[in-house]
């Protein structure tokens, strides 16, 4: 095998090369890309579940904190404590209708704006109980009620929740409902005097848990609320909603891996400590063997693409470079036996030999040539390649930045695609001069492309602001004329602003001119180093922090306008910094400074 490669041209020797390099190379990325990724998106789903518990058992604990302020509400009610007190001592005074229809309207009041509340019912000492349920209206009982849950309150002080069960409503049909129960004392005594129970339908936890936002995630996650004993208090398929688990989907992990109805999960278990519930959200291992295989799809196409393009490659530049020799080999031979002063060392290849001996033959004679001719042509040619490139680089960098938008988008890294399509925006709105003018909507498009990469950079920490007339969009004005502003308010303004930071863009016509102003809320500048700046701008001299920008401008409107456009800083330390601006309105376009 050794000496057969040897035994090869030149030709087939570079080709063969330059593409195992690159195919050995990419199979090692391909490889590290696949492994990154899977255990990458393991991390990310099962920290994705660990949240997600975590903000369901915090929305339900909300939720029936307000359920346990509206119970409040109802049994401290004046007429509710002196029904349930008359009931109680035996010394009731007025008819059970009386009563009911005094009861009503705190119920009422309390329960019907509520579409999660299907009903209330009270339970007297005596054995009466008055009700309220919005498919039926107020009732009074008299069966005493045996309902188990009344041994398991018992005399307690603290509140019983009823896990999902089917509660037959006053108009014949089931529902499935969860009660909240809690016993009513007489005030200010503490005495027991009745009970009162809320049925909350259980319909309610689909829009408390509804979940935004995982569209990738949502066929493959599953979310239940459990309690201990293993009751469903809440199941989002709706297949297991009110039933009774023999088979627990739980360990005692809160989070990591596990079998349930033969199928493997990833899943996250977050305990309430005031409902007692369990809220448990299972990511179904389809959705890790489905981005494994989009992984695999997608190292498997663009390898396949890399190695396709790099065999072209490896055989272009193993044709190019090999050319030469072979032209140099059949052209020299004519001029084999020419007297040399210098030669070059003979090689073990046959062909490079030739082309040293032809070398040797002719070095004296183009010598001349080389040193007048060649060097000159060579100069010649760097200068052209080099004005070339200055032209290809930006264009270049665009375009690889509209790559990474693509990419990111199709990775679903969607931070990264707007960020590169911004900065592409940027590149692109700058690379067409900076002696033009555009409308101001166009500088403010570009002042959008700018704040949103800086919004990404300092997250939450600014907003901006923009009073914009219509009449004042489609002025002219010098091209970058805005942004540099825009630039010192974020990096100088508010560089040290950690929050609440507010940059304010005003645009309108006043007379026969365009007034801008541009206002932070930052750090400002002492009336030393505000005068300081002001002279500076005056004489063009640029030392100020902050000051180049400004100076730029500065120097641009004297050019553009000369007298007519008037620029005005204004700064207080620690209160902020306004920049003001006076520009003649420009029916045509300018031509260029």
């Amino acid at each position: 095998m050794k000496n057969s490669f040897r035994a090869l041209s030149i030709k087939s020797k570079i080709f063969i090369t330059f593409a195992s390099v690159y195919i050995i190379v990419i199979t090692v990325i391909g490889t590290l890309i696949y492994f990154m990724n899977i255990n990458q998106m393991k991390d990310n789903a099962q920290e994705m579940s660990i949240v997600l518990s975590a903000q369901m058992t915090q929305t339900i604990d909300l939720y029936f904190r307000d359920i346990e302020r509206m119970a409040i509400s109802i049994f401290t009610d004046t007429d509710v404590q002196e029904a349930l007190v008359n009931y109680k001592n035996s010394t009731q005074v007025a008819s059970d209708v009386v009563i009911r229809n005094q009861l009503y309207g705190n119920i009422f009041n309390q329960s019907y704006p509520r579409e999660d509340v299907e009903g209330v019912t009270l339970y007297t000492p005596a054995g009466v109980n008055f009700s309220y349920y919005k498919s039926d209206g107020t009732r009074i009982g008299y069966e005493p009620a045996e309902e188990i849950w009344m041994k398991e309150i018992g005399e307690s002080n603290d509140f019983l929740l009823l896990p999902t069960h089917r509660e037959i409503m006053p108009n014949g049909n089931e529902k499935l409902v969860i009660s909240f129960i809690r016993n009513i004392y007489e005030i200010p005594v503490r005495d027991r005097i009745g009970t009162l129970k809320i049925d909350i339908n259980v319909d309610v936890f689909k829009e408390l848990l509804e979940i935004e936002n995982v569209d990738v995630l949502e066929e493959h996650l599953r979310v239940l609320i459990l309690t201990d004993e293993g009751h469903v208090v809440y199941d989002d398929k709706q297949a297991l909603t009110g039933e009774k688990l023999r088979q627990l989907p739980m360990t005692a992990d809160k989070s990591g891996t596990l079998e349930w109805e033969e199928t493997a999960y990833l899943f996250a278990d977050d305990q309430s400590e005031f409902t007692g519930w369990h809220a448990l959200t299972l990511i179904n291992n389809d959705f890790v063997v489905h981005e494994r295989n989009q992984v695999i799809l997608f190292i498997g196409i663009s390898g396949a693409a890399a190695i396709l393009i790099i065999a072209g490659i490896s055989y272009l530049l193993s044709h190019n470079i090999t050319k030469p020799f072979v032209n140099m080999m059949r052209n020299m031979k004519r001029v084999e036996q020419g007297d040399l002063a210098e030669r070059m060392e003979l090689s073990s290849n046959e062909e490079v030999n030739v082309s040293i001996r032809v070398y040797n033959s002719m070095l004296d004679s183009i010598h001349k040539l080389i040193t007048e001719v060649y060097e000159s042509s060579i100069t010649e040619k760097n200068a052209k390649i080099s004005a070339l490139q200055s032209q290809i680089n930006p264009h270049f960098l665009y375009n690889t930045l509209n790559i990474m938008k693509s990419i990111s988008r199709v990775k679903g890294v969607e931070e990264v695609a707007e960020i590169s399509e911004s900065l592409a925006d940027l590149f692109k709105y700058t690379m067409r001069g900076l002696g033009q003018h555009v409308y101001l909507e166009e500088e403010m498009v570009h002042i959008h492309n700018y704040i949103r990469i800086q919004q990404y950079r300092f997250r939450d920490r600014f907003i901006v602001s923009e009073y914009i007339t219509d009449e004042v969009k489609k002025v002219f004005i010098p091209k970058l004329l805005l942004q540099p502003i825009i630039e010192n308010a974020v990096n100088h303004g508010l560089g040290g602003k950690k929050r609440e930071g507010i940059i304010e863009i005003y645009a309108y016509k006043e007379g026969d001119y365009l007034f801008v102003r541009i206002a932070d809320n930052g750090q400002g500048m002492s009336e030393m180093k505000l005068e300081q700046l002001q002279q500076q701008l005056k004489k063009n001299i640029v030392e100020a922090e902050g000051g180049v920008g400004l100076h730029n401008i500065a120097q641009r409107l004297r050019l553009v306008y000369g007298h007519r456009a008037n620029l005005s800083i204004y700064s207080e330390e620690g209160v902020g910094t306004t920049v003001e601006m006076y520009l003649p309105l420009e029916k045509k376009k300018g031509e260029g400074e």
